[in-house]
């Protein structure tokens, strides 16, 4: 290579930076991109691999953010405001990830909007809620860890110490605007998703979303373009079509720069402080699917560019793994994901009363109406006496007042057979053969998958069951409508209008009504699906990542989906990714900008 900077983005040449537009930026055309020249360095190491190779710099900069979506931004802009020379390389041709197409909500413990309202979301009640929900099997209230490793409760405290400060350092610096986030159609402030436990002290109120210019809630792209212009007004260039593949070490081990491919091209750019990865997950990647899920994953929201790269490239670079099956998990709808992998969006709250999910055997298996990430859970469990994976695929049953009263409310579709996906029979004998067809259909993908021979006489038998209950208002089998976050939903998603053909039901139970003693009955096949995958290398409570010694790798930071969840499995609210992955963007670029304060 010679020390001419390659000509690897549209770069523009412009002196204003102020006339830069947001579209230029985002294609990697600022200003600044232009003017990064190619330095050339000493002997180094490339993945351990290529020892005494002579390499030459196209760029050079202080921090390397990797990535585009909300956790890279919140590392690029915390590296700019301490002063750092920041670079940010994408390899989608296009910014923002799977942020972009998120509700664009952060979960943010003790934010500014509690505080506000006299509210103290206290240090310790936190720790204890994510304790209990990330790792139930060994919480343990009397320990000082309570109940879980050194390693795994510094990260919890991290998040709690830095979640608050990170998004007011975003909020006094213009970066972006946020308010209470609302449930929607509701005046009320977001429940938890584990509001129903003792530890959970503050269980609604974490949650915050981005506002637009006039005040009202916006959404994930709304974020982004928020973080966007103030990349641009910072006059941080971000370069896309710039993929990720090879760490770049010194001699000592130290990570100084990244090799990327850039439409053919090899680019590689120093970074003296700090590389930073930000990037999404591996939901698009079948053979991590097949190696780390302990389920199929049919589909997922996440952007077609989430295919685990950081995982191939820290582990090249010596990185410990954390936990690789963890994954923010949401039902699919089984027909959209056999047309395409990535999913528009996931069945996030079923709507419907007088509805139920079975499984193939005609049995109910979980209460329809938790948070999409535990509720999809389901999907997982393993029936040791039949050596099966009984709800692989779960059916979403309702009757005709729930497709009428509930409907154009995802997946329903707006008149009740206006959707292929939606299967209907007179009986629930005759919705079995639907049923039964559909899944024939598809068998060499869903590796030959079918209903048991009862399903349609224990689907009977389980509607009666659900009845009772919902006539009693106690769902004895998986207490449907006994937390906040079960009712509070499902009054969103009640659109019942005065005078509409089907009045607001009146029963003691919001969440459950009876189904009608008549046909005609709806299903649709639901599987196991994923916004992201949130497992890979692990990371300490710098956010370094660390090597398989458990210390840290010099000069590599993690944030986002792209590393080992330090949440584990479990999601604590509305905005718990997008909230977790700020405040570790922001903790790495401050890590990062300090540790090389220490040093020099």
């Amino acid at each position: 290579m010679g020390n001419n900077t390659k000509d690897t983005g549209t770069s523009s040449s412009a002196s204003d930076a102020s006339q830069i537009s947001r579209r230029k930026l985002l294609t990697g055309s600022g200003a600044m991109a232009a003017t990064l020249g190619a330095v050339s360095l000493g002997v180094v190491v490339v993945d351990t691999a290529q020892a005494s190779e002579q390499v030459s710099w196209d760029q050079d900069t202080d921090i390397l953010v990797v990535g585009s979506g909300a956790a890279a931004c919140s590392a690029a802009i915390t590296a700019n405001q301490n002063g750092d020379k920041v670079v940010m390389v994408e390899k989608a041709p296009i910014s923002g990830g799977t942020s972009a197409k998120s509700a664009g909500v952060l979960w943010i413990p003790n934010n500014f909007t509690l505080k506000a309202k006299g509210i103290e979301d206290r240090r310790e009640d936190c720790l204890r809620y994510m304790a209990r929900f990330s790792y139930p099997e060994r919480y343990d209230a009397s320990d000082p860890n309570l109940g879980v490793s050194a390693g795994e409760f510094q990260l919890l405290q991290a998040f709690y110490d830095n979640s608050s400060a990170a998004l007011e350092s975003l909020r006094a610096n213009g970066d972006i605007r946020v308010g209470e986030w609302r449930m929607f159609f509701l005046d009320r402030p977001a429940t938890d998703y584990l509001d129903n436990v003792p530890e959970n002290k503050t269980p609604t109120g974490r949650a915050l979303g981005p506002l637009k210019a006039d005040g009202s809630m916006g959404d994930g792209a709304e974020l982004i373009d928020q973080f966007t212009t103030s990349l641009e007004r910072r006059g941080v260039p971000l370069l896309t079509n710039h993929q990720a593949t090879h760490l770049i070490k010194d001699q000592q081990g130290r990570v100084i720069g990244l090799e990327c491919n850039a439409a053919g091209e090899t680019v590689r750019i120093r970074a003296r402080k700090g590389v930073i990865f930000a990037t999404g997950g591996y939901a698009h990647n079948t053979d991590f699917i097949d190696l780390y899920q302990g389920s199929k994953l049919f589909g997922a929201c996440a952007m077609p560019w989430s295919t685990g790269d950081f995982i191939s490239i820290a582990g090249a670079a010596g990185a410990r793994m954390g936990d690789l099956s963890t994954a923010w998990r949401s039902q699919v709808l089984l027909e959209e994901a056999m047309q395409a992998r990535t999913t528009a969006a996931g069945v996030f709250y079923p709507p419907g009363d007088s509805m139920v999910q079975v499984n193939r055997h005609g049995k109910r298996a979980v209460n329809e109406k938790r948070n999409y990430n535990d509720r999809t859970e389901v999907h997982k469990q393993y029936d040791s006496s039949r050596a099966e994976f009984p709800n692989l695929l779960m059916f979403m049953v309702y009757d005709q007042r729930t497709a009428e009263a509930f409907a154009n409310n995802y997946p329903l579709p707006a008149t009740p057979l206006e959707a292929d996906y939606v299967l209907s029979g007179d009986s629930f004998e005759e919705l079995a053969s639907k049923i039964q067809a559909r899944l024939t259909h598809h068998a060499s993908r869903i590796g030959g998958f079918s209903l048991s021979e009862d399903f349609a006489r224990n689907l009977e038998a389980t509607v009666k069951r659900f009845n009772g209950y919902a006539e009693s208002g106690e769902d004895e089998d998986f207490q449907r409508g006994a937390a906040a976050y079960d009712t509070e939903w499902m009054g969103v998603f009640s659109v019942m209008q005065p005078g509409g053909k089907w009045p607001a039901p009146k029963g003691p139970n919001n969440t459950m009504y009876p189904f009608q003693s008549t046909g005609p009955y709806y299903a649709i096949i639901l599987a196991g699906g994923a916004l992201d995958t949130s497992g890979g290398p692990a990371i300490d409570a710098s956010a370094r990542v660390l090597d398989t010694h458990d210390q840290p790798i010099p000069g590599l930071y993690g944030a986002g989906n792209c590393i080992a969840s330090p949440s584990g499995e479990a999601y604590y609210g509305a905005g718990h990714t997008l909230g977790m992955a700020t405040t570790f963007g922001f903790i790495a670029a401050n890590h990062a900008h300090q540790q090389a304060a220490d040093e020099s």
